[in-house]
């Protein structure tokens, strides 16, 4: 994502930690398994398509509570407010 678009920004509320933190916040993102970990099998692999590129605040917001939320239903709440 860092060479597509030459920055990284939450794929949920486009948060981007290098424009609010400047040198410290260059290059940071949190990955979020879209496929929760817990139900993969052994041998299976996670494929780029499988995750997700995120927040801080949105990762947590996803797995705040069970059922987890996915990537378009947290979008929709916020955009929501």
């Amino acid at each position: 994502m860092l060479k597509r678009f030459g920055t990284l920004a939450c794929e949920v509320c486009n948060f981007d930690f290098s424009k609010v933190y400047g040198e410290r916040g260059k290059d940071y993102i949190e990955c979020h398994h879209t496929i929760p970990v817990h139900r993969m099998k052994e041998g299976d692999k996670t494929k780029l398509s499988d995750l997700a590129l995120v927040c801080s605040n949105c990762h947590r917001m996803i797995h705040r509570k069970r059922q987890w939320l996915n990537i378009d239903e947290l979008r929709s709440i916020i955009q929501d407010q």
